[in-house]
């Protein structure tokens, strides 16, 4: 778990491969089905020996290119560069070939989307969060579930929340974003009209320097409040909070005046389903 947080309860030409030119579809067959029986160990070394190979041929074309005007005669220092090229092209197609067959045949499980989700959304920042020297503190658990909310809605979620405390964070500002799964579990005598369902849930808290009293002073202490609850609230946290309906989850909303600190808290359904995916062969 990464524990960073703002509140104080804080990487010779005599290669074979110009002389074999393609893999022999048994063969590949034959990997594939070892993998399968194997495990992932297999697979995972096939596919780092794929990527450098690749490096390997980009290396080779490069010193051919700065090669070729080296040679005393130029007719062949051409020729040798044109064969080196063909070559390395000729193996390059067949490994991108491979490499591509591998990603349309192998899954992948999803996981840690929501914290690279985050990351992304911060990057995207960068520019103001440099400009406003915003320090920020991360708090991250290990292993947290996927949650039923697709991606773009989370992006969505999760990019909307970040402007809008950017928005209301002072000059070197803190934000702090803590993760966490939780059970909950229905009380006896609770009402049953409640956004939150018996079950798993993930819980993604975003708490920053700085608040904005859209509501009353008396209101705004009563620490947190859901804004269904408590009436108005900001357009932009109406658009979130939204989305976030949508999603079966519930956002919360609150403000601490004497530490002039913002809290929104995000909890959402956890995915019961293990989810994969095949890899793009888009580059």
């Amino acid at each position: 778990m990464q524990r960073n947080s703002i509140l104080n309860t804080d990487k010779d030409f005599s290669d074979p491969f110009f002389t074999q030119g393609h893999i022999n579809s048994d063969e590949l067959k034959k990997i594939i089905i070892s993998n399968e029986r194997n495990g992932s160990f297999l697979f995972s070394i096939l596919v780092e020996l794929m990527q450098r190979i690749e490096h390997s041929l980009g290396s080779i074309k490069n010193i051919a290119q700065l090669s070729r005007g080296k040679f005393t005669d130029k007719t062949f220092g051409d020729h040798f560069y044109h064969i080196i090229n063909e070559e390395t092209e000729r193996v390059g197609l067949a490994i991108s070939c491979v490499n591509n067959y591998i990603k349309v045949n192998h899954t992948i499980q999803k996981i840690n989307t929501i914290h690279t989700l985050i990351e992304e959304v911060f990057k995207n920042q960068k520019n103001q969060i440099e400009e406003k020297k915003i320090r920020i503190f991360r708090k991250f658990e290990e292993g947290l579930p996927e949650t039923i909310v697709p991606d773009e809605h989370l992006r969505y979620i999760l990019d909307s929340t970040l402007k809008y405390a950017m928005g209301l964070m002072p000059q070197s500002g803190r934000i702090g974003i803590i993760t966490r799964p939780f059970t909950y579990q229905k009380e006896s005598g609770e009402s049953n009209v409640l956004p939150l369902e018996k079950g798993k849930y993930v819980e993604i808290s975003v708490i920053f320097d700085g608040y904005k009293t859209a509501e009353p002073i008396e209101t705004l202490l009563k620490y947190p409040y859901s804004p269904k609850k408590n009436g108005r609230v900001d357009f932009e946290l109406k658009l979130i909070q939204e989305i976030v309906k949508k999603n079966q989850g519930i956002m919360e909303f609150g403000v601490d005046l004497k530490k002039e600190r913002t809290s929104i808290f995000l909890k959402f359904p956890v995915e019961r389903r293990k989810i994969v995916y095949y890899q793009s062969i888009r580059k």
